[in-house]
């Protein structure tokens, strides 16, 4: 077998990467004007509104004053997954050296961050009652490299937040054609800083949002120093209209320079302009490395460990996946496996579950029709629920996911048991 050397820029999806993680069930406009258009599947509706910023003009959202039009999105109920394979160890309680909260996360409730992706599915899970659910980010914004944005705000999921009083966060990313792209990143945190500033402040205040999660990945090295001060000016401004800053940036152990796709965020700089921190303990192994753990329990516990000891434990989410991989070890390829979807592949393969002591994580290994040799990881309830509890051990905000409508219930009665 043959696996290529180095980090896709993508979680829950399979080599060769062609979209972000997963189909965001409509269009982005680059340009153009502002329209509304009603998408339908699986008969749950989503009315959705395209967004155009640009320099000197007012963002404006068609249709989010609250009037008639499109169809409400249908909650379902969420169908259960089958037993874990084994039982879990409890998580340890390491003591860690760590920067002062200014109020103790263990006294408040733990958030539940949930990434919608614009799917159907995503939308039941994202409106549906039964959840721990305390936050919905629209993982439906692109930035430009010219400061621009485009993309997507589901008006139906904006009034079940507020209706719900879930926060409701835009994560704007600087996805391009096929990946996360450093020449995007470098554009709106450089060149066109001012306006990239401009039109995201803009969208948090004239969408009526929480606040904006800035979900700036594959940033080139060099321009470490440009994100850190960008998210120190966007702080600012956001703070300025009474919005919050929620960032998503990788997980580490360290601030090693040498780590390309790590070293960008300084941790440090960065907890001290944000109001939360996305930390995303998930994809320790990718599809184009050799099989392993999605976010094995000692990875995820020594990641959080070293976060906590740069940002205030109060403003950190872990990240939880609701998927695993599928490795072709024939092919040398992989592809994502949603977490509800792992009984039906249990049962259709037939294979045995091996549960791993070390990183909380089930695997199996079978042979596919055409012969391939294929090694599954894949997250349970119980492994989840130990991954969750460093939420409480570390005293850390709470949790995220990624991403709804990927999960069924035993996914939530985990995180609520784990949390609780």
């Amino acid at each position: 077998m043959t696996f290529v050397a180095g980090w896709p820029l993508r979680r829950g999806t399979a080599l060769p990467v062609t979209k972000r993680r997963f189909s965001l069930g409509f269009k982005f406009l680059l340009n153009g004007p502002l329209i509304s258009s009603t998408n339908e599947s699986n008969g749950a509706a989503m009315k959705v509104v395209s967004l155009i910023c640009a320099v000197g003009a007012t963002l404006a959202l068609f249709g989010c004053g609250g009037g008639s039009g499109g169809t409400s999105a249908t909650s379902t109920s969420i169908p259960t997954a089958s037993a874990p394979v084994a039982n879990a160890p409890a998580a340890s309680t390491p003591a860690v050296s760590a920067p002062a909260a200014s109020t103790p996360v263990s006294a408040q409730a733990k958030q539940v961050l949930g990434y919608f992706t614009g799917s159907s599915d995503s939308m039941v899970s994202a409106t549906a009652a039964a959840t721990p659910i305390t936050a919905v980010s629209m993982d439906v914004v692109l930035v430009a490299a010219d400061g621009t944005l485009s993309g997507a705000l589901p008006v139906n999921l904006l009034s079940s937040d507020l209706a719900a009083g879930r926060a409701s966060y835009a994560s704007i990313s600087n996805f391009g054609a096929t990946d996360f792209d450093p020449v995007i990143a470098h554009g709106a945190l450089v060149t066109n800083r001012a306006t990239a500033l401009q039109n995201i402040v803009a969208l948090a205040q004239t969408a009526n949002l929480t606040g904006i999660n800035l979900d700036f990945e594959g940033i080139d090295p060099a321009d470490r120093d440009a994100y850190t001060s960008f998210v120190t000016d966007l702080a600012v401004q956001l703070h300025a209209i009474h919005s919050t800053l929620l960032l998503s940036v990788p997980a580490k152990t360290s601030d090693d320079a040498t780590n390309t796709w790590t070293w960008p965020y300084n941790y440090a700089a960065l907890g001290r302009s944000a109001d939360l921190i996305q930390v995303m303990t998930y994809d320790e192994t990718v599809p184009n490395r050799a099989p392993g753990p999605v976010a094995g329990s000692d990875w995820m516990l020594a990641s959080l460990q070293y976060a906590a000891t740069q940002i205030p434990a109060n403003k950190i989410l872990l990240g939880l996946p609701a998927y695993g991989y599928d490795w072709n070890l024939t092919a040398g390829s992989g592809t994502s496996v949603a977490y509800k979807d792992t009984p039906t592949l249990l049962v259709s393969t037939g294979a045995t579950p091996q549960w791993d002591a070390t990183t909380n994580s089930a695997h199996i290994s079978y042979t596919a029709s055409d012969g391939s040799a294929h090694e599954v990881w894949y997250e349970t309830a119980q492994g989840l629920q130990v991954k969750a509890q460093f939420a409480k051990t570390l005293d850390l905000a709470g949790v995220s996911m990624w991403a709804l409508g990927d999960e069924d219930a035993s996914f939530w009665s985990a995180i609520t048991a784990a949390i609780n």
